[in-house]
């Protein structure tokens, strides 16, 4: 009954996109973490011909899992916001066509190079973000990175970028949030003591519960937190250098339309927009001199 049913949805599919009719699009979120929703405001502002539909998994894999059988049999394209998202999305709906964002590894994740799914890249090259990050605070060589198991693979990218541009990393594999107190005082204390605090966007540290822990103990100890996302900026981080969110949007409506008429091959891995953000006032706060050429490159400033 189940091959039946992936049968059915795979041939409804394909009629849909060989019709010309606007798709149906399913958007699937991992959770409502910062960013997420520029991203699907974007999204639906430019594939507005399509219709859509939203779900939040809430971090729960069973509960997407419960909302993806309910999808069954349907003739849908899909949009999985994150990682969770993803996951659930090719494992219940193998058949579906998806687009993907926020996934740091998509090679890990079992989505490169499968036909019918394409994503857009969840960072701007860390080699990039690291020379943002000098250029705002010069004075910061001395990083401590807060990184989880799924952006353990960008680590070692981040050491190569390290050296060209002259900082050190401290880097602090978090297991899970239980980790995130000792490690923090690792980095801000004694002789581990760092000048500055790179938050990934891993799942584990995205939760509001450790984005204000993380902020609050940067904040006290008087190091600057430089982000994964904008939206930590107006949370009181001092710098961003992440994916602009109305970019990402705009890539996802691309893949959706692609697949929508019909397109079944191996999708393109999209680089969205890099968007550099800077608070100016928790500069003013942390008495950190932020260089005029840093504020002119900026794409917003607090």
């Amino acid at each position: 009954m189940n091959g039946m049913r992936r049968g059915l949805s795979l041939v409804l599919t394909l009629a849909m996109a060989a019709s010309g009719r606007a798709a149906e699009v399913v958007i699937l979120k991992s959770n409502e973490q910062p960013g997420v929703r520029p991203v699907v405001d974007a999204l639906r502002r430019a594939g507005a011909a399509h219709t859509f539909a939203e779900f939040d998994l809430g971090g729960n894999r069973t509960q997407g899992e419960r909302i993806a059988s309910g999808l069954r049999g349907r003739a849908v394209i899909l949009v999985a916001v994150g990682l969770l998202a993803a996951e659930v999305a090719r494992a219940a709906l193998p058949e579906a066509p998806l687009a993907f964002c926020m996934v740091s590894d998509p090679s890990q994740a079992g989505l490169a190079n499968v036909a019918h799914v394409g994503g857009v890249a969840a960072e701007v090259p860390v080699k990039n973000q690291l020379a943002a990050f000098r250029l705002v605070n010069p004075k910061g060589v001395r990083i401590g990175v807060l990184y989880g198991p799924a952006t353990a693979g960008l680590m070692d990218d981040a050491q190569k970028g390290a050296r060209l541009v002259r900082v050190a990393l401290v880097p602090r594999l978090v297991s899970s949030d239980r980790d995130v107190p000792h490690l923090m005082r690792q980095m801000l204390t004694g002789a581990e003591a760092v000048d500055a605090v790179w938050m990934m966007g891993d799942p584990i540290l995205t939760t509001e519960q450790i984005r204000r822990y993380v902020l609050a103990e940067t904040l006290k100890a008087g190091r600057p937190l430089y982000a994964y996302s904008d939206t930590l900026i107006a949370e009181g981080a001092l710098v961003s250098d992440g994916p602009d969110p109305v970019s990402v949007g705009e890539l996802l409506a691309d893949l959706v339309d692609r697949l929508a008429a019909g397109e079944r091959g191996r999708l393109d891995m999209l680089v969205p927009r890099a968007e550099l953000v800077i608070n100016k006032k928790i500069a003013g706060k942390l008495k950190i001199d932020i260089p005029a050429e840093a504020l002119k490159a900026a794409s917003r400033v607090f």
